[in-house]
């Protein structure tokens, strides 16, 4: 008892370091399948100056900063090589005028930005000089750009330990006196969640997610592995990665990855990240190039599924992530909860099988008596008011039912 309280005291402390947009789930948008040079289509792992710029002007544009998102990253796509005393230097061709001025742009946007680099000898897609015995560093020069976000990958690191490498970088970040957003992406090998609040503020609990069925799935169910009392808390946030919502064709595509994912589908994928507290990290081309002319914009699906604001309110919340009450299978969907601060219950229904399935819940069995008001999120209406119990009600192949409960 004595060691489980002496721990959530080391994790607030250790997480509240005042990085901006973090005490909730952070929401944003990354470059990693959205940027291309001079208004073309987007090209895997690419950013340029002029096209960060559009982006964070498209950014404010297509709504995502007035539907609350408010972190705006760059992947493994902006740095070069080391110079001769040591430093990161960004890549000439591609920013000419070095990273402030686009960290500066952001920021006059009200925006937090972020930015990556990687654990071993070079990054994961670019090979790019990554932050080995370079922490302190390569942390001081992004306080100096005035970063907000630091996402640390961890390819080439043979014989390395992910908790010392990432303790190294955490004291080295917050040596700079600056308050950043610590993203760890070990990708759960070394099992995060136990560790990482003592360093870190978010970290992946898996590996990448794909605009895929087969990988959504296998990221929710990796999920529902993590031990409840590791389920997230104000700073300290479990990340599933970032969703590629509505891509398709208008999106690059990384090796071996192509977005095929149905509109119900990709409801899910949100619906869940949303009820296990994910970080609700986009990657989605934000400007439409194909006329010749970009012009800012986002699909009509985009806009349905992002700036659903009942959907968000479930995932920006303070109290632990939403976990499975009842398994599913190919009959019967999946019943998640999260109880939520203002006393209500979401619940989502995941049916990740073929075939239509039943779902439903005792109210006893979410902690609520009746009677209860239940509210679909997706119809954005009160679907009645029940006594006992809710359902059976039908959940189509992969889709999820996310509702909002509370008691008379």
């Amino acid at each position: 008892m004595f060691g489980f309280v002496s721990t959530l005291v080391m994790m607030v402390a250790a997480y509240n370091n005042g990085a901006p947009y973090s005490r909730l789930p952070p929401m944003g948008w990354s470059s990693w399948v959205a940027l291309g040079p001079n208004g073309s289509h987007p090209i895997f792992d690419y950013c340029d100056e002029t096209s960060v710029m559009d982006a964070v002007n498209a950014f404010m544009s297509v709504g995502l900063y007035d539907a609350g998102y408010r972190h705006f990253h760059l992947d493994d796509c902006w740095a070069y090589t080391r110079n001769s005393s040591g430093y990161l230097v960004p890549d000439p061709s591609r920013f000419p005028n070095g990273m402030k001025i686009v960290v500066d742009h952001a920021h006059s946007k009200g925006l937090a930005f972020g930015i990556y680099t990687c654990a071993g000898n070079q990054t994961c897609a670019g090979r790019r000089p990554g932050s080995r015995d370079h922490w302190k560093q390569d942390a001081d020069l992004f306080a100096e750009w005035g970063v907000d976000w630091v996402k640390m990958d961890w390819c080439d690191t043979e014989g390395m330990n992910p908790v010392d490498t990432y303790s190294n970088m955490s004291k080295a970040l917050n040596s700079t006196g600056r308050p950043i957003h610590f993203n760890m992406c070990e990708w759960g090998h070394a099992e995060p969640w136990k560790w990482g609040p003592r360093v870190a503020q978010s970290w992946r609990i898996t590996s990448d997610h794909e605009a895929t069925w087969d990988s959504t799935v296998h990221t929710i169910t990796k999920s529902a592995e993590i031990p409840s009392n590791y389920t997230g808390s104000p700073y300290s946030w479990n990340d599933m990665d970032m969703l590629q919502t509505g891509n398709y064709e208008q999106a690059a595509h990384p090796v071996k990855s192509h977005p095929n994912m149905t509109a119900t589908e990709y409801k899910s994928a949100f619906s869940m990240w949303a009820i296990n507290a994910s970080p609700l990290m986009i990657t989605t081309p934000i400007m439409n190039c194909s006329t010749g002319t970009c012009i800012p914009g986002i699909t009509d699906l985009q806009k349905e599924i992002l700036f659903n604001e009942e959907v968000i309110s479930i995932n920006q919340d303070i109290t632990p992530q939403g976990r499975p009450i009842k398994r599913g299978s190919n009959v019967t969907a999946a019943t998640w909860t999260r109880e939520l601060s203002d006393g209500s219950v979401a619940v989502a229904l995941f049916n990740e099988y073929d075939d239509v399935v039943n779902g439903g819940f005792l109210l006893t069995e979410i902690g609520l008596g009746g009677p209860a008001v239940v509210r679909d999120l997706w119809l954005k209406k009160d679907i009645g008011t029940f006594n006992v119990s809710y359902g059976p009600v039908s959940v189509s192949p992969h889709e999820t039912k996310v509702l909002k409960v509370h008691r008379l």
